[in-house]
């Protein structure tokens, strides 16, 4: 779960406590930065377990060398780059398709870490879209999230979910159309409104 706008803690207070062991300090750390990496590490890895293991490995070596941090920024960058190294690693040694492989390598090391910050600015706007999907009703919020977050196909979500799969196709068109109309005045959130309204999971 991440911090909402009025619980982030002054900077220089956190980062002082992060420095002197404070585990409440790590978990605020963890909320802040948590879905920024987990998203990073899943462009690259399929698996959605993996990802999560990659990250919760990389917040473990970070609360390692938790005296090693001034600034948030430096925490980010350290996360930045250990996530990378592990995707980088696992993708070397698994059997998959040589061409597929060697594209997402190559992926890999052509990322600078200013392209990880651009990234945060972008999930600051998909934490907005996630402000809205709380609002939704229960069933179509939990499709949504079964649906946009883990990727599941109609079939598999209906089979989750007990109900048809033509209902799940409904429903999501109808909770895109909602957030649509509660965020598609700004233009800085027209681009994923449209990947979300049009990205295929059939």
């Amino acid at each position: 779960m991440e911090l909402t706008e009025n619980e982030i803690p002054d900077e220089v207070v956190l980062m002082q406590q992060f420095r002197a062991g404070s585990e409440e300090a790590f978990t605020t750390v963890y909320r802040l930065m948590y879905r920024r990496v987990f998203w990073f590490a899943r462009k690259f890895v399929e698996e959605t377990e993996e990802a999560q293991d990659l990250t919760a490995e990389s917040f473990v070596q970070l609360w390692q060398q938790n005296d090693s941090f001034p600034t948030l920024d430096a925490v980010a960058a350290f996360l930045y780059v250990t996530v990378r190294n592990k995707c980088y690693n696992l993708l070397k040694h698994r059997q998959m398709k040589a061409s597929r492989r060697d594209d997402l390598l190559r992926q890999l090391n052509e990322r600078e870490q200013g392209d990880f910050f651009e990234e945060q600015v972008q999930l600051q706007l998909v934490r907005r879209i996630y402000a809205e999907v709380d609002k939704l009703p229960p069933r179509m919020k939990a499709i949504f999230l079964l649906s946009y977050r883990e990727g599941l196909k109609p079939a598999a979500i209906a089979e989750r979910l007990q109900i048809k799969p033509q209902t799940v196709i409904n429903q999501r068109v109808t909770a895109v159309k909602l957030l649509q109309a509660a965020l598609g005045k700004d233009v800085l959130l027209i681009p994923l409104l449209m990947v979300l309204r049009y990205k295929d999971f059939l």
